[in-house]
């Protein structure tokens, strides 16, 4: 092997770890490999491994990992792995893992530059795939998670792509590829609005929402779709009650949101619900069970929960279950009129623990129904943003979706998003529309809640947002503030406006995510971001008869001998228009 991988010799494993007979196939199309297999009698599976065995990458191959759950990222070297975003699936979500291995999921990068290779599913109907990895061997795995298959059936496997050349080019074959098999949601438009988490928390009242409103109204109507975030509910489950600080239902408050010449959009939890719910009381054969048939506490198995925890799982696999999940959305999509739901705690839906209403499904075909149940109730016409979400499990059954952690008013943890943000740029418009999180321009009273339930300060010096909004705009997502927005003056409503002024190209970087552009018949836009210690000098070139405007300070920079050169410093970046006079 030469830094390549084939399928050419796959297994099976049953549930008791050993090697079992099978009829297991592949077949090659093009890049893709579909496999399947038989059974000659009935048998309880772990998991099917595509490939096992030694590799040939040397330590300082450069690598990049996706993780099962939306907050997790890896990168490094094949001989020294790290996490980007601090959370990892075994340390956080505790997903199973092999000893002696590290784990990723989806798809791998291995190289850099024209000598990439990039194994991956290009489909995630029932199994998740796991790329294990460690100095001298690699593992590439479909988890088949000890259900019984019968015999005598053809049972098919996620299918797979290998590729090799420049990563750009790689990468967007790879997206083509699987959205064939998993047919992107269609969306009326890219929203752009409010959110009132990262300003508010989950003390949000009726007053905030409508203090922020009216501001809105006046100074930057442009935000279109006023999103209600975690808070407004008295506990996580029971999603049509509100807490005690809102004196009317929210279907009144929805209303009046769109009297006033806006849309509203609500954050939800389908799949979760609090000890205290009354969803928890009333229904407990709704929810995943322990072997003592009770409803299993996500805290005895994996993450509990943020707040308002530990949490129970809704079990997508209980008709019961995802007739609630359609009455609750239905009620909020025809009676609160709200078209743009935020759906968070996702992949407690998919965490693969617990005994199933259907054992004969997965956690992936669990998640799936659950959110079929959700795009039915809105008769497949609303904009569903999946958030703290199974990574693949959610190709097809997202309208659009996070890529990257919470937003924090930390100038290294912005840092780290913009990397986030651009290792994931790939799949804007084409899996999905990606969603960066929120933009900031000022500091806010109130500490944010992150994630893991940690409580952060909000002040950095103002000049450091520019991480934030330059970030934001090069991931040709979504833009929702997450301000309170009377802190605006003009200035920060006139970069508001150029950040929104956009047609959400994603840009394009290089292998370092250090500079990145967009191209037009009018020009290029630039977006560099320093990632090294120390102070940098860069250099662009600039055809004649173009001119060059730095957009997020929005002045005319001086262009000599066919270039614009300029110094940035440690988490420095710009973002620059180089266009026709």
């Amino acid at each position: 092997m030469k830094n390549s991988i084939h399928f050419n010799a796959p297994y099976l494993i049953d549930a008791n770890g050993k090697n079992i007979p099978c009829d297991l196939k592949v077949s090659k199309k093009n890049s893709e490999y579909s496999i399947w297999f038989s059974l000659k009698k009935n048998a309880k599976l772990k998991e099917a491994v595509l490939f096992n065995g030694v590799h040939n990458f040397s330590h300082d191959t450069k690598f990049y990992g996706d993780g099962y759950q939306m907050l997790s990222q890896y990168s490094g070297t094949v001989g020294r792995f790290g996490t980007i975003t601090g959370y990892t699936d075994k340390s956080h979500y505790k997903m199973p893992q092999t000893a002696g291995f590290k784990t990723v999921y989806n798809y791998a990068l291995f190289g850099s530059g024209s000598e990439t290779l990039l194994i991956g599913a290009s489909s995630c109907n029932r199994f998740r795939t796991e790329i294990r990895i460690n100095k001298t061997h690699i593992q590439i795995v479909q988890c088949l998670e000890d259900i019984e298959f019968p015999a005598d059936e053809k049972i098919h496997l996620e299918k797979m792509v290998i590729l090799k050349g420049e990563k750009n080019k790689i990468l967007k074959k790879f997206a083509e590829i699987i959205s064939e098999n998993h047919p992107p949601k269609k969306y009326f438009e890219l929203p752009s609005g409010w959110c009132s988490w990262y300003c508010i928390g989950p003390d949000i009242s009726e007053q905030d929402i409508f203090d922020n409103l009216n501001v809105i109204r006046d100074k930057a109507p442009e935000l279109k779709y006023i999103q209600i975030d975690d808070g407004f509910q008295p506990f996580m489950g029971d999603w049509l009650e509100t807490s005690d600080k809102f004196e009317r239902p929210m279907k009144d408050i929805c209303n009046d949101i769109r009297n006033a010449g806006f849309e509203p959009a609500i954050w939800l939890a389908p799949f979760i619900a609090s000890p205290k719910s009354r969803l928890l009381k009333e229904h407990p054969d709704y929810f995943i069970k322990g072997e003592n048939g009770k409803p299993l506490c996500s805290g005895d198995v994996s993450f509990g929960g943020w707040r308002d925890g530990p949490w129970y799982m809704l079990d997508g696999t209980n008709p019961a279950a995802r007739q609630y999940i359609y009455d609750v959305v239905r009620e909020i999509y025809i009676n609160w009129g709200v078209r743009y739901f935020k759906l968070d705690a996702n992949v407690w839906g998919a965490l693969p623990f617990g005994v199933r209403y259907d054992k004969s499904k997965t956690a992936v075909e669990a998640y799936r129904l659950g959110m079929d149940a959700v795009f039915s109730a809105t008769d497949n016409n609303a904009f569903i943003l999946g958030c703290n979400a199974p990574m693949w499990p959610s190709l097809g059954a997202v309208t659009a979706m996070r890529v990257t952690n919470d937003v924090i008013r930390k100038v290294k943890h912005m840092a780290s998003l913009s990397e986030q943000c651009f290792n994931r740029n790939w799949m804007h418009k084409t899996l999905w529309i990606n969603d960066p999180d929120c933009l900031i321009m000022s500091n806010t009273v109130s500490p944010v809640m992150d994630p893991a339930g940690i409580t952060h300060k909000s002040h950095i010096r103002k000049t450091f947002y520019k991480l934030n909004n330059i970030y934001i705009r090069a991931s040709g997502g979504i833009v929702l503030s997450g301000d309170y927005v009377n802190k605006y003056g003009k200035t920060e409503l006139d970069r508001l406006q150029r950040i929104l002024d956009t047609d959400y190209t994603a840009a394009r970087f290089d292998d370092s995510l250090e500079i990145g552009k967009t191209e037009s018949e009018n020009g290029v836009e630039y977006f560099i971001f320093n990632r090294s210690r120390f102070l940098k000098k860069y250099s662009i070139p600039v055809p004649d008869g173009y001119s060059v405007t730095d957009m997020y300070n929005y002045h005319t920079m001086a262009v000599k001998n066919g270039a614009v050169r300029f110094y940035l410093r440690k988490f420095d970046c710009v973002w620059i228009s180089v266009s026709r006079k």
